[in-house]
């Protein structure tokens, strides 16, 4: 618009010039020269006039921008010191509100730390006065008889209970007290003599009877199930028939639950094709000594089954259950490790997996085979831990970077009675050893958020899935002849 409003103004200085020439030229009879000369004069002093009248209003214009700029200059300064007061105010105002607000916290903190304190110190005499009461238990002198009649300690659980004389029984033969409830190995029904040893040898002394009751007996160990013959028949025609079956579970990340590892279960068929599970043919198994030869096919197996996943997956591991008579047998060990040296390449992937019992009972020659298996790069994994009363720094100085403990163990109701470690403390507690917890037999989903209240990265369970068995077409072959000489 400004520029428009210039050009007409020049326009009109031009027109007004021209005007001027033409009026000299014929009004007055000038020459044209003149006239011309008087017209670009009178035009130079408009333009002149006009750009000097231009020049003052922008300037006015500019004077009056530069003024509003210093008032509005004025009133941020202004903003600024009033901001500056009460940053000023608030530094002085604040820590002293803070410590008026913060101080009956700390004072209701440094309470409930003496109750809790005070609770602790209680329940730690409270725990002592009863270990003093049983103790006394334990060591009161044995009852006076009224007749033929004893009164038996109610701490221990029996009634009254009919007893002969004491000078029937013959002196100096020790005699065994009745053992708590719960620490028995075997049912009183089973074992009558050890729920009432009065009425089972009458012919015991007094002396006997009262070192019965000042010590109790230890708890018996479970008595080892029966050889079962048709059982070990069973296991052993389903090795010469091939009816020893690989299932697969898998092991997952919590709490994406995408598949990491897979666990190599056995299951035997018997004649008419019913599965046994590992529970019910372990234990005869290895009183046979037939285990070498399941893990011999069973980890000829389970490389065949890595083959497969590794080539989709090259992240993918396998659990392979190993027994402790394997790590031991001189027929049998050594061509396994020839046939993982021959196969190599597995050792990041295959895990071999141990039971806890069998852990605590390894010898010289197991914990040799042991690092064997070490120096070729594989690593073990513990199962069916019960007892967390273990030296877990020895335990990954021999391989292990696993171990596998039962949901209902860590977050149920079968929690471990002389286990010093917190839940929630176990799955640090491991990492620090560099070995990662794996719970299994998880099955709820308020189990999973329980053990992910825990931290715990892995899980294992029927809830995720339950064991499959392997195609056939996946185990394919037999093992090496070296292996099958071995397992023979």
């Amino acid at each position: 618009m400004a520029r428009a409003t210039t050009i007409f103004i020049f326009l009109c200085m031009g027109v007004i010039a021209a005007s001027v020439a033409t009026i000299m030229m014929f009004q007055f009879a000038r020459p044209f020269g003149e006239a011309l000369s008087l017209a670009l004069a009178l035009l130079c002093t408009m333009i002149v006039v006009h750009l000097v009248f231009t020049r003052q209003r922008e300037r006015g214009e500019v004077s009056a921008r530069v003024a509003e700029l210093e008032e509005r200059v004025l009133e941020v300064d202004e903003d600024i010191g009033n901001l500056e007061g009460r940053m000023t105010g608030m530094e002085t105002n604040l820590p002293r509100r803070t410590r008026e607000e913060i101080d009956p916290l700390f004072a209701e903190v440094e309470v409930l730390g003496s109750l809790i304190k005070q609770m602790a110190e209680a329940m730690a005499g409270m725990e002592d006065r009863i270990d003093d009461q049983d103790r006394k238990l334990l060591e009161r002198p044995a009852p006076e008889r009224i007749g033929q009649y004893q009164e038996a300690p109610r701490a221990i659980g029996y009634e009254r209970q009919p007893v002969a004389h004491a000078d029937a029984y013959p002196q100096g033969e020790p005699e065994r007290a009745a053992p708590y409830p719960g620490e028995r190995g075997q049912s009183e029904r089973g074992h009558p003599e050890r729920a009432h040893p009065e009425r089972a040898h009458p012919e015991r002394g007094r002396g006997g009877a009262e070192a019965g009751l000042r010590a109790p007996m230890p708890p018996s160990p479970p008595r080892p199930a029966p050889p079962d013959p048709a059982l070990r028949e069973t296991i052993r025609d389903a090795l010469d028939h091939n009816r020893v079956d690989l299932f697969l579970q898998p092991l997952v990340t919590l709490p994406n639950r995408q598949v990491r590892f897979y666990e190599a279960l056995t299951r035997i068929r018997d004649a008419n094709d019913v599965y046994l599970e590992p529970v019910d043919f372990i234990d005869e198994a290895e009183r046979a000594r037939m285990m070498p030869a399941i893990d011999n096919l069973m980890l000829f197996r389970a490389i065949q089954v890595l083959r497969r996943l590794t080539s989709r997956n090259r992240r993918s591991g396998l659990f392979v259950n190993l027994s402790a008579q394997t790590l031991v047998d001189e027929r049998f060990f050594p061509g396994f490790l020839d046939f993982l040296r021959t196969n190599e390449g597995f050792d990041d992937q295959l895990i071999f997996e141990f039971s806890q019992r069998d852990v605590a009972e390894m010898g010289a020659l197991e914990l040799e085979s042991l690092a064997a298996l070490a120096d070729l790069g594989f690593r073990f994994s513990m199962d069916r831990v019960t007892d967390l009363k273990s030296d877990f720094k020895t335990l990954s100085e021999r391989g292990f970077r696993y171990m596998k403990l039962h949901a209902s163990r860590l977050i149920g109701n079968e929690r471990m009675p002389d286990s010093h470690i917190h839940p929630d403390d176990l799955g640090d507690l491991l990492r620090r050893f560099a070995i990662e917890l794996i719970v299994d037999h998880i099955e709820t989903e308020a189990q999973v958020l329980e053990v992910l209240d825990l931290e715990v990265r892995f899980g294992q369970g029927y809830l995720f899935s339950p064991p499959r068995p392997v195609r056939p077409e996946v185990l394919k072959g037999q093992p090496p002849r070296t292996m099958r000489r071995a397992a023979e």
